[in-house]
């Protein structure tokens, strides 16, 4: 037994110092770990074929709604709208784009714009005083308060006009608001157009504060998504935004208003039922004859939080000219939000502390674990499997090298799906790792060495140092053995004259 303990032991340090030697070596291979998970199976890409996919991003910014690609293109048409645009708010994900930078007229969606520059300017309780004349500044029988315009020196406060503002689409209530804040029409515009530039909405420009037909006005369904996007963080805005109904108390010179609703009819169960929709939260619509019909909504299901654009929707009517028979925008809509939330879900892809791979550390004493720091959630097929998602990882700096510190970051990962990029995510080391000592060091270098000219021989030098260094541990092993068996004979021997009478 004692004979095969000391071979277990000469076979365990040789097998020490093989492991010695090869993660001084394996530093010559790669410095970026590669993890490729199984492809999709034909069942599975079949089920997705009509569902391209583009680049998204959900962690730290590192793209913008700006730039984004959408998972599903342009192949999938609208019936008659000029373009569209469905974007996953939660996970910053861009899901549905059809023309989403064609410029297109925006009409009284202008009014989003006006009334978050009202909110971001005022407290909802202040009174407004309708200036004198009010009625020269907006046209006959347009969208008025309650078909009854607003009275020279009436007073309201700001929370009444920005509810006729956003449910009725006032323009005299727009007027009266942008006379409170800026005086006049003309700097009230400015101030429309110096606060889309600063969100990113480079394609835009209004001409009124109303939103009526003006050559001057152009925007995107992208930038429109951009702009509901910064505007529903505001609280208040959000409010008046999802609002059905809501009636102007009396004022100093109205009393008496009936209670008015509001235009977005996916919102509003008593009016239009065709269209009514309660996953959807909030939202404003518009027509004009010149420039379509067009509508933004946000909306909500299964963890999923959408804003959708549709622009340039047409809208019929029926003989009598003035009933609608189509109502483009909303069927449209309709339309979007279906196939948002039928086609696609949420899924949680990376934990936070969650251990993701392994990485090689040059001069190190051992490799490094990574783990994400937060929770990562990706739009992704309503039937994709998770065992399909591919994680990329690309170590800072081309390599990482010894000492690594807890919490350092020592590389990128981009999670792929179908050859697309979910997202983007730092990844920290797991623990310390020390420089190995002095021995690994020397060695390491060599091998490091060997990549150039003259490999084979210095692997064939380091083939030796491994069977002479092998060949001593067994030496000093078998030494060791020899002795023990020695002394073993000795007691022997001394308890055998013991028993002999001391001889």
């Amino acid at each position: 037994m004692k004979k095969f303990r000391c071979l277990a032991l000469l076979l365990s340090c040789l097998l020490a110092v093989q492991c010695f030697f090869l993660p001084a070596s394996a530093q010559m291979e790669t410095t970026e770990t590669l993890e490729t998970l199984p492809t999709e199976s034909a069942d599975m890409t079949a089920q997705t074929a009509d569902i391209p996919f583009g680049q998204v991003c959900i962690q730290k910014g590192c793209r913008t709604i700006n730039s984004m690609s959408p998972l599903a293109g342009s192949e999938r048409k609208l019936d008659t709208a000029l373009s569209a645009f469905l974007y996953e708010t939660t996970t910053d994900t861009v899901v549905y784009a059809y023309n989403p930078d064609m410029k297109v007229h925006p009409g009284t969606l202008a009014k989003i714009v006006m009334a978050l520059i009202v909110i971001e300017n005022c407290n909802m309780d202040d009174v407004v005083t309708v200036t004198e004349g009010i009625q020269s500044y907006v046209p006959m029988g347009v969208n008025k308060v309650q078909s009854e315009s607003l009275k020279s020196n009436e007073q309201l406060k700001v929370k009444d006009l920005l509810y006729a503002l956003l449910l009725i689409n006032a323009n005299d209530a727009a007027v009266a608001l942008a006379h409170h804040v800026s005086g006049t029409t003309d700097a009230f515009l400015e101030l429309m157009n110096a606060r889309v530039k600063q969100m990113g909405c480079a394609n835009t420009q209004f001409g009124n504060v109303s939103g009526l037909y003006t050559a001057e006005s152009s925007s995107t369904a992208r930038d429109m998504a951009i702009i509901v996007k910064t505007a529903i963080q505001n609280e208040n805005f959000k409010e008046i935004f999802g609002a059905k109904s809501y009636t102007i108390p009396d004022t100093n010179l109205v009393q008496g208003r009936k209670e008015f609703k509001t235009q977005n009819y996916m919102i509003d169960d008593s009016t239009l039922q065709d269209f009514y929709d309660d996953r959807v939260t909030g939202g404003f619509a518009s027509y004009y004859e010149s420039y379509g019909a067009s509508i933004v909504c946000t909306a909500e299901s299964k963890n999923m939080n959408y804003i959708a654009v549709i622009l340039g929707a047409t809208r019929t009517f029926a003989e009598n000219g003035w009933q609608p028979k189509v109502y483009g925008n909303f069927n449209e809509m309709s339309d979007l939000l279906d196939y948002a939330f039928s086609s696609f879900k949420v899924n949680r892809i990376i934990y936070d502390g969650m251990a993701l791979s392994s990485f090689k550390v040059n001069g190190g004493e051992c490799n490094v674990v990574g783990e994400a720091k937060v929770n990562v959630d990706s739009v992704v097929p309503e039937k994709a499997q998770m065992k399909n998602i591919q994680m990329n990882y690309t170590a800072v700096g081309g390599g990482l090298s010894a000492p690594i510190q807890k919490d350092q970051l020592i590389a990128t990962l981009e999670v792929v799906y179908r050859n697309s990029v979910l997202t983007e995510v730092e990844v920290y080391a797991m623990c310390d790792v020390k420089p190995a000592d002095k021995t690994g060091v020397v060695i390491h270098s060599v091998v490091k060495r060997s990549s150039g000219r003259g490999s084979g021989f210095l692997s064939v030098v380091g083939t030796i140092c491994v069977i002479v260094l092998g060949a001593a541990i067994a030496y000093l092993a078998f030494n060791a053995y020899m002795r023990t068996r020695i002394r073993a004979r000795r007691r022997k021997r001394r308890a055998q004259r013991r028993r002999n009478g001391g001889c």
